[in-house]
């Protein structure tokens, strides 16, 4: 094995161990046993456990700019907001046993469960890449009457959908009687969808073109 793949397993194992035990829980002793290597090569490769962390995050970050390439909004006001987040919640649930989707979820959850500092990291790198696009197609939503009634503030509605999304990958991960839906994972995630899309002032009418439009792009049949 080349060192650039065994740095990599070093990296996968270490966000395996991180995602569990958080970043003061995890030693390197661990992530040494979960990549199958010696803590010594672990050392040869990352001088210290910070090191190894920030090589976690780097990973996550590319991660981060991929998954909003493959979910982003593409279209303009409300057709881009439905499609987009239609796209998030499939590939949220349809994903969410790689491990690699599994680990980021249980590291933002377990932030939160402590210090937050990851969370917080993660939030606000998401925002300041994606509000400029999510707040125009919103405002050209709200000028064509696509979204309707009291204003809510987009970077606030975009954490939302951002921890629904967290929820229900990480809960897609459990086995299947432990799972609080009694729906498919496509349906689970157009419900989604409605649901948020709803929260933002959209009538069902506006919903429902826009989902058959990605339904007809992507192939798929969606029912109201």
């Amino acid at each position: 094995m080349s060192g650039t793949e065994r740095r990599a397993q070093i990296v996968a194992a270490a966000r395996r161990v991180f995602s569990q035990h958080g970043y003061d829980g995890a030693k390197t002793l661990q992530i040494a046993r979960e990549a199958n290597v010696s803590e010594a090569l672990v050392y040869r490769h990352f001088p210290s456990k910070l090191a190894l962390y920030r090589a976690v995050l780097r990973q996550v970050f590319v991660e981060q700019d991929q998954n909003w390439e493959q979910v982003g909004i593409r279209d303009v006001g409300a057709a881009g907001i439905v499609q987009a987040l239609n796209a998030f919640f499939r590939v949220t649930v349809l994903e969410a046993d790689k491990l690699e989707t599994l680990d980021r979820h249980r590291m933002t959850l377990g932030s939160l469960a402590g210090s937050g500092s990851y969370a917080a990291l993660i939030y606000r790198r998401s925002l300041r890449r994606n509000q400029r696009t999510v707040q125009a197609a919103n405002a050209a939503a709200r000028a064509t009457g696509e979204i309707t009634g009291e204003p809510l503030d987009v970077n606030t509605t975009s954490m939302f959908a951002e921890h629904i999304g967290t929820m229900m990958g990480a809960i897609a991960a459990l086995p299947p009687a432990a799972r609080p839906y009694g729906i498919g994972d496509e349906e689970l995630a157009r419900q989604a969808t409605w649901f948020c899309c709803r929260g933002l002032g959209m009538s069902d009418e506006v919903i429902a073109r826009h989902l058959e439009k990605r339904a007809a792009s992507s192939g798929r049949e969606v029912t109201g």
